[in-house]
């Protein structure tokens, strides 16, 4: 091969190898601008998902009436607590005006209301002074009773001017008439303890126990005065005839009374009736409880009795 051949076979070989280099590089770059292009395609498509998926969550809170509030949560929430503000305001302002309108009438009624109740206090202040006097006099009118009450049975209430008076003076020579038809079932005995039956014990008594059935009348043993009628456990309705000088005369058992005390009864009135016995006589029946005393010291009242 001559110099020139070979010169121009290395000639052809560069441009062979020179157009070989370009093709390549061609390729390479067409190859680098697809790649580029496929990922700007990818990075579109990604980002138009995400838009459409942001579009398409916006629409479901849309359609769950969220879309407002996620879009201007700071403005709705400021004007709903602006609004809320001037509402209250305003509800309190109306409240305060009904208040103040409710304060004015009360007032109004509680004027009318204290003239009211000045004018009735004003009116009735005699009345209620004289009425308060008159309640004052029936205390003390009661209070007097309720000690005469209890002097009536110390036996200070009749005095001995008022028996005299009435004509009531018994003395030691006198007798003194059965106060009921009976026979004595326990005899009188402050020396010596007796037997009750109903009890089932001895003691003494200061009184007689005079067998009667129900119903007899019990009749006053001397003329006198009735100075206490009481109700005892043990006597029943109980009957304190004052006969005078210190001396009285005591009737339980009682039922129906035909006096009252303040009576002057003479002797042989009728006094009452004899009642059931009490629980204290049960054993015993029926009977008539009679005792005598002399400046209140019992003594036998079968010395007495005719």
């Amino acid at each position: 091969m001559n110099k020139r051949a070979f010169k121009n076979f290395i000639t052809k070989r560069s441009s062979i190898w020179t157009l070989s280099l370009c093709l390549t590089g061609i390729l390479v770059l067409g190859g680098i601008a697809a790649l580029n292009g496929a990922r700007r395609t990818k990075d579109n498509g990604t980002q138009s998902e995400s838009e459409l998926g942001q579009v398409a969550y916006l629409d479901e809170d849309a359609a769950n009436g969220d879309l407002e509030d996620e879009l201007f949560p700071t403005l709705n929430k400021d004007e709903e607590e602006n609004m809320a503000q001037a509402s209250g305001n305003t509800v309190s302002e109306e409240r305060d005006n009904d208040a103040a309108g409710k304060n004015d009438d009360i007032a109004d009624t509680d004027d009318g209301t204290n003239s009211d109740a000045e004018s009735v206090t004003d009116s009735d202040t005699d009345d209620g002074t004289a009425q308060d006097g008159g309640t004052q006099a029936q205390d003390d009118s009661a209070q007097t009773a309720g000690q005469d009450s209890a002097e009536a049975t110390s036996g200070n209430i009749i005095s001995e001017q008022a028996l005299i008076d009435a004509g009531i003076s018994f003395s030691e020579e006198q007798s003194l008439l059965w106060p009921a038809a009976g026979t004595i079932l326990i005899d009188y005995s402050m020396d010596g303890s007796v037997y009750f039956p109903t009890l089932d014990q001895y003691k003494y008594n200061p009184a007689l126990v005079i067998g009667s059935e129900v119903g007899n009348q019990v009749l006053a043993s001397a003329k006198g005065i009735v100075e206490t009628i009481r109700v005892e456990d043990e006597t029943g309705i109980t009957l304190t005839l004052n006969i005078g000088n210190g001396y009285k005369l005591t009737y339980g058992q009682l039922k129906e009374l035909a006096v009252a005390e303040g009576d002057v009864v003479e002797a042989g009135a009728v006094l009452g009736y004899v009642s059931e016995p009490t629980k204290y006589y049960t054993v015993e029946g029926s009977n008539l409880y009679f005792g005598m005393t002399q400046n209140d010291e019992a003594v036998d009242p079968v010395l007495y009795l005719e």
